[in-house]
């Protein structure tokens, strides 16, 4: 007996759940990664502001950013290559707390970037990559 194709809406949804999975990544997960390294770097918001002014991550290599937000009003983190702001190395998804998001972020090379939050820009850090 030949085969029937598939419905065109389970082909809609499975195409949905696809991308959805994708971005999902690219954005920040809302479930720890299995492979978390217990020593990922991590940044916490509270009162408008970060917990700390300077993060150090390994350079060269991808990482994961731990990041808590303990407000009920929407954060992200961004890392920029200079305080101009105007070139975004990574971009993770804003979100209200209280709740964590873990950032999958691309290999940087040494250096010392920017990292803030595109929401409120006052909140600010540099992160230095070694």
């Amino acid at each position: 007996m030949p085969r029937r194709p598939a419905p065109v809406a389970a082909l809609v949804l499975a195409a949905v759940a696809v991308l959805a999975a994708c971005s999902n990544t690219a954005l920040g997960f809302d479930v720890a990664p299995a492979s978390l390294d217990p020593n990922s770097p991590t940044i916490t918001a509270d009162g408008v502001a970060f917990d700390r002014a300077e993060l150090e991550v390994p350079a060269g290599r991808p990482f994961v950013l731990v990041f808590e937000n303990r407000e009920g009003i929407g954060h992200n983190v961004s890392i920029y290559r200079d305080p101009t702001h105007r070139d975004r190395l990574f971009e993770g998804v804003v979100f209200s707390g209280p709740a964590t998001r873990w950032y999958p972020v691309p290999a940087l090379a040494p250096g010392a970037y920017v990292f803030l939050c595109d929401v409120h820009p006052n909140m600010t850090g540099t992160l230095v990559a070694s």
